[in-house]
């Protein structure tokens, strides 16, 4: 369905209808296309002329033949039947809902028309009443006469029959304010003009062209009346068609009542001309909040969940104190996963404690806590084109997330991340805002980063950090390799030193044949030994050459003698045997003992014993000049080899080192240029914000201002976040700093800073000599890891907020927020929070510490222009910021059977949601006597 066809509309509370302020019907007599098409197929039946606005989207219509009710019937009766098929199930083609206002044009004695408009409940029987009360006695239908009664009795006339009088065409013929062409004089009677316009409760005019004047005559009681604007359709061709002109109105439903309060608004607050400025009624901010439930928490939704349907507008909650209205946001917060935003303004800030205090589960009747083991939140949100719900329990289980899979079904989302980007909103506490103002401006930074999506500078910033932090720690690598290279140069140099002793040819001669010498005695001496081994082995073998003994009493002597005779000659063969190999081993022995005599191995001894004695004295030679073993050439060239691959390696890590050395301080220009692109973002973007306010202003402070600030997160990057050190790092006069790294930083000239840093930080890396003893002793502790010293060189003071607030409210008279009360304080910085954004906003009672004219001129007045692009949860006590406000949805909370819950949601224009206003609000009456003084009547 189309967004100008918003019959479905799903939100509570106050939201346009698209109003047709004047018709007219076949029973007007100068409607002559529909009169002569009567009993014709051409015949404009009531159902015809009620599909003929339904398909131009009208949502209500104004009813206003001449002087004539005739129709008002017939058409009510008709739409009760299409209604009625449509709940059946079966609507009539093109059917929607339709909001019938009976009423009349009457052609008013002085010769103007007047529209009067009555209740929805009102009949053809009332319109003949009023024209009676009038004295009206023309053709019904027709414009031939003019009421007996004068114009103002007609307007009266009106208004005591409940009806809303608006002068038709007031800018054309027949118009009560037209002028003279050319001028701004009326062409009526300037008196009879001036007492119509000067009553209280005539609250519009329909007014045709915009470009047209009023008259002089009506001074400043013109500007009272809201220029509504009608088709005064006669038919159905031409350019007074249904839907070519209507007025936007906002109510909560149409009725009456409803719409002589939007009235009294007037244009730009409940009313829109559809000749106006491109106006979209139905459209959504990107992310809103659709529901809040709360389910089991201590004192809400404990039995029954507890929840809050809302507006994509602007909803304010209110009640007495101990009625949950907190507790809403709270859940919020929880259920957004915001405690973050909280426990940046410190451990001791006041927000934070009540947020803790409340963020707890009981664990009995008297003590601390709002929560419930089994507590649960549910936040049910619009987020671009789809339907998500956060859930968040006090027990951690089930899914964070879900989205909607069909019009019944949901299930959980396959990305679980509950961050800010994907889930926008903005909470902030009257406390936040104050601390926020004062010691907790690190908050605000917080909340300028995500409103200026800075969170990308912030990641390329902590990226570039980490590549620069890798570089280094890739240097510190190269460095540690490189320090072998004086030690290899040492050893290559000594390497080929003895390589050059021992290349002489002299000492390679008597080493060749030293080792030849001792390779063949090696040799020799293994053939004298083999030679040794065959004559043992030969009378080893003689002497094992015997027979076993046979047993006793096996063999007798005299039955076995044949045996026992072989047996003895078995013995003979073997002896004879035994006896030639014996004699075998011992002439091997004899000669073997005479080749190890032979005078050729003697003369080859002496040889070998020669070799010996020139490689001693060799020895001795080569000892006296450093080299300590003559038979490490080859030991020497193999190692030689290997210093001088080792150094070539060196040479190429060095080369690696230069370049890398140049990368990382590239890198390190990448850090600092990312770290001032963070500086000037969010200066660009309060320069923007503030451009044209004329309450607050701000500057970023790069680096920061305050010694205090300067101090912490120095303390934080040197992990000493105690009081040590105070002369080196802050210290104190009397009252005030007035010395110490964090000192001379925070009060450096813009220029002199970025100096002074690197200053500073190459007193901490390096020990600078003017640091005291024990702190010069504690950093060098601390720089034995390598990667502190990384960590220092990587910190930046965080930027400051230098903000000033007007005194005047008129962008003079500047003044430091620090100077300010309390309440200019908050102001000064509310003004800047409403100032941009268009995600969800959630204000707890942000009137507290504003006098009445800050309420109205700053949260009144931003309140209204903030909730035309975004969705506004308000909690207050004030009754002008609901009021004056304008807020579309109210929901009245109060304690009742032990429990928080809502007593009354709804639109301001329902009788029973002001009347809690007044009984919960003090001043709620007066409010609403401002904002709607000219009804003249308690409202």
């Amino acid at each position: 369905m189309s967004r100008d066809n918003q019959v479905d509309w799903p939100y509570p509370g106050s939201r346009w209808w698209k109003f047709d302020f004047h018709t007219h019907t076949p029973a007007s007599a100068d409607a002559k296309a529909w009169q002569e098409a009567t009993g014709t197929e051409r015949e404009v039946t009531p159902e015809v002329w009620l599909r003929k606005f339904m398909d131009a989207g009208i949502d209500c219509v104004a009813v206003t033949d001449h002087n004539s009710g005739a129709w008002i019937d017939r058409l009510k009766n008709a739409y009760a039947n299409m209604r009625q098929q449509a709940e059946d199930g079966s609507p009539p083609e093109g059917f929607r809902k339709l909001t019938l206002f009976p009423g009349v044009e009457i052609s008013v004695s002085g010769g103007f028309h007047l529209l009067a408009i009555l209740d929805t409940d009102a009949s053809g029987s009332d319109i003949d009443t009023l024209l009676g009360n009038v004295d009206y006695r023309g053709t019904k239908g027709a414009s031939d006469a003019v009421t007996q009664a004068g114009p103002p009795r007609v307007v009266q006339a009106v208004l005591d029959a409940g009806g809303i009088p608006i002068p038709a065409h007031a800018d054309q013929e027949k118009g009560l304010l037209r002028v003279k062409p050319g001028t701004h004089e009326s062409e009526m009677d300037a008196n009879t003009l001036r007492e119509v316009m000067a009553i209280d409760r005539l609250l519009a005019v329909e007014w045709v062209d915009t470009s047209l004047p009023m008259p002089t005559c009506v001074g400043n009681d013109s500007h009272r009346t809201t220029k509504v604007l009608g088709s005064d359709c006669h038919s159905f061709r031409g350019n007074r068609m249904p839907g070519s002109r209507y007025t936007w109105i906002k109510m909560a439903d149409p009725t009456l009542e409803g719409l002589r309060l939007a009235l009294l608004d007037g244009d730009g607050i409940s009313v829109r001309r559809s000749d106006g400025a491109p106006f979209e009624p139905f459209k959504t901010p990107k992310h809103f909040v659709v529901g809040i439930e709360v389910d089991t928490a201590r004192f809400m939704g404990n039995g029954t969940p507890e929840r809050l349907r809302l507006t994509p507008y602007y909803n304010a909650l209110i009640g007495g104190r101990g009625t949950g209205k907190s507790t809403i946001v709270h859940a919020l917060r929880l259920a957004y996963r915001r405690s973050d935003e909280l426990h940046r303004l410190g451990e001791n800030s006041e927000p934070r404690r009540r947020f803790d205090s409340f963020a707890t589960a009981a664990p009995s009747r008297d003590a601390e806590g709002a929560l419930h083991e089994s507590t649960a939140i549910r936040v049910d949100l619009h987020r671009e084109s789809t339907q998500h719900r956060v859930h968040w329990r006090q027990d951690g289980g089930g899914s964070a997330v879900e989205e909607q899979i069909d019009q019944r079904d949901w299930g959980p989302s396959a990305s679980q991340a509950l961050t800010s980007e994907r889930f926008p909103i903005r909470l902030f506490s009257q406390g936040q805002i104050a601390a926020m103002a004062g010691e907790g401006r690190e908050a605000l930074l917080g909340i300028i980063d995500e409103a200026a999506g800075i969170d990308n500078l912030h990641r390329d910033l902590d990226d570039a950090k980490r590549t620069w932090a890798t570089q280094r720690a890739r240097l510190r690598e190269l460095d540690g390799r490189l320090s072998r290279r004086p030690e290899a140069q040492r050893k290559l140099d000594e390497a080929r030193r003895k390589l050059d002793v021992l290349a002489e040819a002299q000492h390679a001669e008597i080493l060749n044949a030293h080792q030849r010498a001792v390779r063949q005695r090696r040799e020799v001496d293994t053939s004298l030994e083999q030679l040794a081994v065959p004559s043992e082995r030969i009378e080893a073998l003689a002497r094992g050459l015997l027979l076993d003994d046979w047993p006793d009493g096996v063999f007798d002597a005299d039955s076995d003698k044949d045996l026992l005779a072989w047996r003895n000659d078995a013995e003979g063969t073997l002896a004879a045997a035994r006896s030639s190999l014996l004699k075998v081993a011992g002439d091997l022995a004899d000669r073997t003992s005479a080749l190890a005599k032979d005078d050729r191995l003697a003369t080859w001894r002496r040889r070998a014993d020669k070799a010996q004695t020139d490689y001693s004295k060799l020895q001795e030679s080569l000892a006296s000049q450093g080299v300590s073993d003559p038979q490490a050439f080859g030991r020497l060239l193999q190692e030689r080899e290997e210093l001088e691959r080792e150094l070539k390696t060196l040479e190429d890590v060095a080369e690696e080192r230069i370049t890398l050395e140049e990368t990382t301080g590239k890198q390190w220009n990448t850090v600092l240029s990312t770290r001032k692109r963070v500086t000037e973002a969010r200066r660009a973007f309060v320069k923007e914000t503030l451009a044209d306010n004329q309450f607050v202003r701000m500057d970023v402070v790069g680096f920061g201002f305050e010694p205090r600030s300067v101090e912490r997160s120095l303390r934080e990057v040197l992990e000493c976040q105690d009081d040590r050190f105070e002369r080196d790092i802050l210290r104190y006069g009397t009252v005030e700093p007035n010395g110490g790294l964090a000192f001379d930083l925070a009060n450096a000239k813009d220029h002199d800073k970025e100096d002074l840093l690197a200053t500073v930080k190459c007193q901490l890396t390096e020990v600078g000599e003017s640091l005291g003893g024990f702190f010069r002793n504690y950093l060098q502790r601390k720089l034995e890891r390598s990667e502190f010293a990384d960590h220092v060189l990587c910190w930046f003071p965080e930027d400051d907020m230098r903000i000033e607030y007007s005194r005047t409210g008129d962008g003079k008279a500047w003044t430091a927020i620090k100077q300010g009360s309390q309440g200019q304080r908050s102001a000064a910085l509310l003004a800047f929070l409403l100032a941009f954004g268009d995600e969800p906003l959630v204000l707890d009672q942000p009137e507290d510490d504003l006098d009445n004219n800050l309420i109205y001129e700053l949260i009144v007045r931003q309140i209204r222009e903030n909730k035309l692009r975004r969705q506004l949860i308000v909690v207050t006590h004030n009754p002008n910021v609901v009021v004056n406000g304008d807020a579309e949805l109210v929901h009245v909370l109060d304690f009742r059977n032990g429990q928080c819950q809502v007593v009354e949601a709804g639109a301001l224009q329902q009788k029973s949601v002001r009347e809690e206003v007044c009984r919960v609000m003090e001043g709620g009456r007066e409010a609403f006597s401002r904002r709607w003084a000219r009804l003249g009547r308690e409202v």
